[in-house]
């Protein structure tokens, strides 16, 4: 009888014990369901949140998967836009974008304020008038030529024009063709276009001559064609051959510039 009641006990007590963790157990996986469903639900909310901020300023016609996404594009509309751009058409309007992309009026009315669509203008292409001569209309004097009257000659723009009386300025005028030659970028074609409708009516004089057989290195070198390089040349030529005979004979110096020997003499005398 002792043994029975002793064995029942135990028992009870092992049933008790099982009961007591199942319990716990039960409550434990409660607890942690309960702690995992409201991170998931936290985390949806903070996305949601994300999503709201991210919403900026954006052009229809340059949107990606993530962008639209964002924006609450679904994949159809997606579709209908990427087929509209690939053909190289371009949203012209907030309106289009809506029909085109079928975009319901509530999620229009979201991102209308956002959508940015410039405004395309097409690019006029420069013209330029190509002078043709008629054989009847008068020249003009290139020594008194206006900007304007200059853009007139085909191949000739504002830089050259300006580049043409900037030279004319420091020269004093000029007193023959070749001079042009020496603007920066005048093709040949400009070049010979130019004496189409210009000629050198009133060449500037040249006064004041530089000596060329008495001359220092310094006073050649005022020259505007010489540089220091060439009046040292010019100079160490006659210490050698003597006094210059004719200007013909400053061809026969080494890396003399034949292509501006014109342009050089104007500004020499045989003295």
């Amino acid at each position: 009888m002792v043994l029975f009641l002793i064995v029942l006990n135990v028992s009870l007590f092992i049933a008790y014990i099982s009961f007591d963790r199942f319990t716990s157990t039960k409550k434990t996986y409660s607890v942690q369901t309960d702690s995992s469903y409201r991170k998931m639900y936290d985390s949806l909310v903070k996305s949601s949140q994300a999503r709201q901020a991210e919403i900026k300023s954006f052009n229809p016609n340059f949107l990606t998967d993530y962008r639209a996404y964002i924006l609450g594009i679904d994949t159809v509309a997606l579709k209908k836009i990427r087929a509209f751009r690939e053909k190289g058409k371009y949203f012209q309007s907030k309106e289009a974008f809506k029909k085109i992309a079928g975009i319901d009026d509530s999620l229009f009315q979201k991102l209308e304020p956002y959508i940015r669509i410039p405004v395309f203008r097409s690019k006029k292409k420069k013209t330029y008038q190509p002078f043709y001569k008629t054989g009847n209309e008068p020249k003009t004097d290139i020594n008194t030529a206006t900007k304007e009257q200059l853009m007139q000659v085909y191949g000739i723009g504002e830089k050259l024009s300006e580049r043409i009386i900037r030279l004319r300025n420091k020269l004093g005028g000029f007193t023959i063709r070749e001079q042009l030659k020496d603007i920066y970028a005048l093709s040949p074609e400009a070049y010979n276009n130019l004496w189409e409708k210009f000629e050198i009516q009133t060449p500037k004089k040249i006064t004041r001559k530089i000596p060329l057989n008495s001359a220092d290195i310094i006073t050649l070198a005022e020259n505007p064609y010489i540089n220091q390089d060439l009046a040292e040349k010019i100079y160490e030529y006659r210490s050698l051959h003597g006094p210059f005979k004719n200007f013909e004979e400053l061809k026969k110096i080494p890396g003399f510039p034949r292509d501006k020997f014109r342009r050089i003499v104007l500004y020499l005398e045989l003295k």
